[in-house]
């Protein structure tokens, strides 16, 4: 463990805030392309049908195109909703903790 080098903390963060990112963009890709679909016209017989305990909700004969710009939406909230905190705590050497908020 002696050969072992430190994370640069600048380097973890970074990386979890592209980690964080992804989602995010492949969101907005499935967005505009759901939107391009739609514009053009792209018509098929595609339903949706969801039922829970406390919501049900049903989609018949929709365009491919409204699937994708609504699944790009549904992850795109869940994805802000979820959001980051972090804790510097230069006290004990400088120690750097990372957490989601919603797993507070």
């Amino acid at each position: 463990m002696e050969n072992v080098p430190k994370a640069n903390p600048n380097f973890v963060v970074t990386l979890y805030f592209g980690m964080k990112m992804l989602p995010m963009v492949i969101s907005l890709i499935c967005i505009y392309l759901g939107y391009k679909l739609f514009i053009l016209g792209v018509t098929g017989q595609a339903s949706l049908s969801i039922e829970s305990k406390t919501v049900s909700g049903q989609l018949i004969n929709a365009a491919p195109g409204l699937f994708f710009a609504v699944g790009g939406l549904i992850a795109l909230t869940f994805s802000i909703i979820k959001g980051v905190k972090i804790n510097f705590n230069n006290k004990n050497g400088g120690n750097m903790n990372i957490k989601n908020m919603s797993h507070e």
